[in-house]
């Protein structure tokens, strides 16, 4: 059967079926469980208070068996009817509902506080059976150690709800976190996490707490209505047109980045999750001025393709040419029989580009001479290749 289990209860409930599972081992009776994955939903703690919790699903299964009988439930009976605390997901006759501790195997009467139903898989006949004759059905396996065993799978069930003394750790969804996120930044600019209270993490969480009761339980009156009136001044709305599509782009675009470094895969992971928890708000605000500075350098490149696209040849093969530099950059440089070489790209004030070959190491001019060796074009870019030239 498969179960969710809060987080904060599966280190305890994992040890006991450990334990269960050691015992069933013994009498060579199966129990066995593995978790199968996570998975987010509301969850309410004991104050009330009501947020987003992880459960880990996992899949648990016993068979107490000898002899084609199995253990099927326990019975606790009572004078208002009997509880069934099933073991297995089997539907038991409607006749144990309000029967008395009656064993079906030794026919004999006793007054129980409870019993246990077993099952032929056979000719799927049911019995309901008392302490000492379960022995005789499940490899003498002792009430005590079938108790747990049924216990067992009411305590997993119960793990679906906080224990007492449960830690429980709250999530929030990562799109509507970053959209407050995105609202921050609109307002205030991006601030690190160095400063603390006034940091865009510290103000996207309190925007995201204030509508979704995250702090509720733990804010006085008086900090949730100063967060209030400054979500008001402000204008801060998770739901703007223009900040949904922000957070989209964004999203796609950290999505298809490559983890070349350790902040880009940590980033594009805390991105990439449904849910995410306090401890990674600061690398999910950071995703915002990242994707800003790689827009930038995109513009800074496609505005300087597009003006390398001006670019025209520049006068007639064997001319000595005089040109005003705008732009000098160092490309390349390769070692060669003669010595070091450097590649140089030149801009004059008409856009057009030049390179040339020197042994010489140049940062800057303003004016050069030069004789036209030869026109050619890279990547579809008109250049002019200068030979024999010296700075004026």
């Amino acid at each position: 059967m498969r179960f969710e289990i809060l987080e904060g209860n599966m280190d305890r409930l994992e040890k006991k079926m450990i334990r269960i599972r050691n015992k069933c081992r013994k009498y060579r009776c199966d129990f066995k469980f593995e978790k199968l994955g996570e998975t987010f939903k509301e969850v309410t703690d004991e104050d009330g208070n009501t947020f987003v919790g992880k459960f880990i699903i996992i899949d648990a299964e016993g068979v107490a068996k000898v002899n084609d009988w199995r253990f099927i439930a326990s019975v606790d009976f009572t004078e208002n009817g009997n509880i069934i605390n099933k073991a297995v997901d089997v539907e038991v006759p409607e006749r144990y509902y309000k029967c008395k501790p009656h064993c079906e195997h030794c026919n004999m009467d006793r007054k129980r506080r409870y019993a246990f139903i077993i099952q032929n898989e056979v000719n799927h006949e049911f019995k309901l059976v008392g302490k000492a004759c379960l022995k005789d059905f499940t490899n003498g396996m002792d009430a005590e150690a079938v108790a747990g065993y049924t216990a067992m799978f009411n305590e997993i069930i119960e793990g679906e709800k906080p224990s007492a003394g449960c830690k429980i750790e709250r999530f929030c969804n990562t799109v509507e976190y970053l959209r407050y996120v995105a609202e921050a930044i609109r307002v205030f600019g991006y601030v690190k996490s160095e400063k603390r209270g006034e940091s865009t993490k510290d103000k996207a969480t309190n925007y995201y707490g204030y509508y979704n009761g995250w702090f509720d339980g733990y804010w006085t009156k008086e900090v949730k209505e100063t967060i209030g009136k400054e979500i008001r001044q402000y204008g801060i709305n998770a739901e703007h047109e223009e900040t949904i599509k922000l957070v989209e782009n964004a999203l796609a675009w950290v999505a298809t980045q490559e983890e070349d470094n350790n902040y880009i895969h940590n980033l594009k992971t805390a991105c990439s999750l449904d849910y995410i928890n306090s401890k990674h708000f600061g690398i999910l605000a950071s995703l915002f001025p990242t994707y800003d500075k790689t827009l930038e350098r995109q513009k800074k490149v496609e505005d300087a393709q597009k003006k390398d696209g001006l670019s025209e040849w520049y006068g007639n093969v064997g001319d000595r040419v005089e040109l005003k530099v705008t732009d000098i950059k160092c490309l390349t440089g390769w070692e060669t029989q003669f010595g070091y070489t450097y590649l140089y790209k030149i801009t004059d004030d008409n856009n057009n580009i030049f390179v040339w070959k020197t042994q010489r190491y140049i940062e800057e001019m303003s004016k050069i001479k030069g004789t036209v060796k030869e026109h050619k074009e890279f990547r579809g870019i008109k250049q002019t290749e200068l030979t024999r030239c010296r700075l004026v």
